[in-house]
């Protein structure tokens, strides 16, 4: 356990940018934070988010943590995260992190994916129909794979598609705010 509370405090000295303001850093963050340590046990924790940024500050973390120390268990952290930047920031510095970390594990798996799209506009934007559409979609997907039977390959791989569909949605499916 004591390690596991040094690798927790290394994580979030890493994720947190120094030498920026807490008010700077306050609110934009993303995390899917799984923690195993009950023997059989399956824990899944997704998390996505649209950010919106108009300071001149991007420093958005995105972190995506899986932690096992059990036996026969399994655990899990998918981690979504846009930033959609309306400024022409001086710090451009986002953060995207994804750890799966096995502690004196017996017949464990462990999974991270953290994925992190940032887009810079010309000012204030929302999604089109087609975009909030997907992007329920693709949350419907990710909290349904907690149903599924998928090797780690084959959930890497969904994940993926995934990913590649929220990056679809991000870059093509913005428009400026009032149109639609």
């Amino acid at each position: 356990m004591r390690k596991f509370l040094i690798a927790l405090a290394a994580l979030v000295a890493v994720a947190l940018p120094s030498g920026v303001p807490v008010a700077a850093q306050a609110g934009g963050d993303n995390a899917a934070l799984a923690i195993n340590t009950r023997d059989g046990k399956t824990v899944y924790r997704i998390a996505i988010k649209v950010s919106r940024n108009d300071t001149g500050v991007v420093t958005n973390t995105n972190i995506a943590f899986a932690y096992a120390s059990c036996a026969d268990c399994q655990t899990y952290a998918i981690a979504f995260q846009a930033v959609l930047v309306t400024s022409n920031p001086t710090i451009d510095a986002p953060t995207n992190m994804a750890i799966a970390w096995n502690d004196q594990c017996d017949s464990c798996t462990t999974f991270a994916d953290a994925n992190q799209v940032t887009v810079t506009t010309d000012g204030p934007v929302h999604f089109t129909p087609l975009g909030n559409q997907t992007l329920a979609s693709i949350r419907h997907d990710l909290h349904a794979l907690k149903h599924e039977d998928l090797t780690l390959d084959e959930l890497a791989a969904t994940v993926n598609q995934l990913a590649d569909q929220f990056t679809w949605v991000v870059t093509t499916q913005l428009v400026p705010a009032g149109n639609s």
